[in-house]
């Protein structure tokens, strides 16, 4: 069975880990994104290969039709994803494959792997429907993370998303600010691993609270209704000091964008990836004050997200 699909990229604006205990967070699908092409053959095993944005092979391994093990790999540790992945799936549908003589699978990332917009997330996705399966099912098998990047990869446009213990509840919203030409995603330059950043937010957490996850929901609500650049902005500080009393970690504001004219807001697990901030003046002058903290990677919101 031949198969060729497209899933996208994610952030998340708001609830940062404050989604794990049932926050309503707003997430934002984007223009870049991850497909995944299945070409039937007769080789008797599975060949596999991971594509970057530039066209170059960042991975390639073959695995047994059997058990879907790993035979060989230029990355053993990469490898364990596929495989963890394959096998999970066959599991979840016993008719996964089952029929198959081998088959050629090649994932293609539109962006660059360093970003943390999703590589992972939209492979789930991926593989589930290439098994025909729940891609939620198969997230939580593989995954401890909120989900939230699993509608995200799925959905046309922005997203409501909240989480009862492994019961995903997401529908459509409307997010498309008025002040849109003033906020911004920026890439920090270092990729932060999700898993480990949950692993660290339980270990070095004060923990979360009923109030907490209320005035999570709260400033979602605040943020998706906002009206004008300047409410916005105060939903961000907000929503900084809550998540940064949570953690016990500085906002970026008090550290890297001290003088930073208007708001900025961490994203996902804090310290890296991206972040998003708010700018009046031209695009020229930002590029300026970015590469005054050493950064030079910046999308528009209009630019990045569906």
């Amino acid at each position: 069975m031949s198969f060729n699909q497209y899933f996208n990229a994610k952030l998340l604006l708001t609830a940062e880990y404050l989604v794990l205990n049932g926050a309503k967070a707003l997430a934002v699908p984007l223009k870049f994104g991850q497909r995944l092409e299945v070409d039937e053959n007769r080789q008797g095993y599975i060949s596999w290969q991971s594509v970057a944005h530039d066209g170059s092979t960042w991975f390639s391994g073959t695995y047994a039709l059997a058990d879907f093990n790993s035979i060989e790999s230029n990355n053993p540790d990469i490898a364990k994803h596929p495989q963890r992945l394959m096998q999970a799936a066959k599991t979840l549908n016993p008719g996964f494959l089952s029929l198959s003589q081998g088959c050629h699978v090649k994932s293609t990332l539109n962006y660059p792997l360093p970003w943390g917009l999703g590589s992972s997330s939209t492979l789930i996705a991926a593989v589930a429907a290439w098994a025909e399966i729940d891609p939620f099912v198969l997230h939580f098998s593989v995954s401890k993370g909120s989900g939230y990047d699993i509608a995200c990869a799925i959905s046309p446009g922005p997203v409501l998303y909240s989480l009862n213990g492994n019961r995903p509840t997401f529908q459509p919203v409307k997010f498309a600010p008025t002040f849109a030409d003033n906020l911004f995603f920026v890439y920090q330059g270092k990729k932060q691993d999700s898993a480990e950043g949950i692993k660290q937010f339980c270990n070095r957490s004060r923990g979360v609270n009923a109030a907490d996850v209320e005035q999570g929901s709260l400033l979602t609500g605040k943020m998706l209704n906002a009206v004008s650049l300047h409410e916005f902005e105060q939903v961000i500080t907000e929503h900084e000091k809550l998540i940064s009393s949570i953690l016990g970690m500085p906002t970026l504001k008090e550290t890297i964008f001290h003088d930073l004219p208007g708001a900025v807001k961490s994203l996902g697990a804090w310290g890296g990836d991206f972040c998003m901030l708010t700018w009046q003046a031209d695009r020229a002058s930002l590029e300026d004050y970015l590469k005054s903290k050493g950064l030079k990677i910046g999308f528009n919101f209009n630019d990045i997200v569906l």
